[in-house]
């Protein structure tokens, strides 16, 4: 059962979709619309206080350093946001990316990766492997770890994945929030118990639609359930277990362990899609984030 915090967040975030303040995902979507809304969303977020927000640049593109005051110095983050692939920025970042350098004390690095359908695969992919590279140059020897939550969680492995082919630096984790791991329909998100109210089946559909050709769908960086997960690095794994990419999830957390890969997990009922970006708002989420602050410090 989900807390009383729980249930009150999910009606104010159905109230808020219902007149156009917060991202839905349920059928045909219009990609603009959506980055509207998510800009309007984040001109309204409390930032979290005693962390500067720091441009930069990192090979090309444009990111945010999330500077925590009294920030450690044995680690970096990377965070990935979500959006589908086809919305967010660094800036619309800062709402979690601030709170989990606030309470990591952990600086926390950002960036607007290109996304669809304009630059549809494998642009954003090698955006983010392209930051990544950048920061190990940056930051030699020093433990980075991976977290994204949706299409930031799916590209959180494929950057991982491509630092593992490519013989990089591996991240020393990655803790993937609730990825789209298959864009090929291998995966029935028509499950008994789906309760999803912001990422559908139907709008899964149309975010392949947007994001990737019809051939490249069992590509292994498009759809990481093909992929060999030899030799990926720790795993940290969270999910509601009424969420259309519950199934993802969980044929990630077999994949990889079948691989021989670390992972770490907790499925929560009756949250929705993603939530464990929340923070400290729930104590589903908060767990979370306790939790993903540990793993980060089990693996320097």
């Amino acid at each position: 059962m989900a807390s009383a915090q729980m249930e009150q967040l999910k009606q104010v975030m159905k109230q808020m979709m219902a007149i156009g303040f917060a991202p839905k995902f349920d059928g045909e979507i219009d990609p603009i619309q959506l980055r509207n809304v998510i800009q309007n969303a984040q001109a309204h977020m409390a930032l979290e206080p005693g962390v500067t927000y720091e441009s930069c640049t990192l090979a090309g593109i444009e990111c945010e350093c999330n500077m925590p005051e009294n920030a450690r110095d044995d680690a970096i983050i990377f965070y990935i946001h979500g959006g589908g692939l086809i919305c967010g920025t660094a800036e619309t970042s800062r709402g979690y990316a601030g709170m989990l350098a606030g309470e990591s004390h952990f600086p926390v690095y950002t960036c607007t990766y290109r996304l669809a359908p304009e630059d549809p695969f494998p642009a954003g992919v090698d955006d983010c492997y392209a930051v990544y590279c950048e920061l190990v140059k940056l930051y030699p020897g020093k433990p980075i770890f991976l977290i994204g939550e949706s299409g930031g969680a799916y590209l959180s492995i494929t950057t991982a994945m491509k630092a593992r082919d490519e013989k990089n630096v591996l991240p020393a984790g990655i803790v993937p929030y609730s990825p789209p791991v298959d864009f090929s329909g291998k995966l029935d998100r028509n499950f008994p118990g789906n309760k999803d109210f912001t990422v559908t089946p139907d709008g899964l559909k149309w975010l392949r639609f947007y994001y990737c050709k019809e051939e490249e769908v069992t590509n292994p960086y498009v759809s990481p359930i093909y992929a060999d997960l030899t030799g990926m690095p720790p795993m940290l794994l969270a999910w509601d277990e009424s969420e259309s990419l519950a199934v993802d999830s969980e044929a990630l957390r077999h994949k990889a362990q079948a691989a021989g890969v670390e992972v770490v997990w907790k499925s929560y009922p009756d949250c929705f899609h993603a939530f464990a970006t929340t923070g400290r708002g729930t104590p589903e989420s908060y767990e979370i984030m306790k939790d993903t602050i540990a793993f980060f410090e089990k693996h320097i």
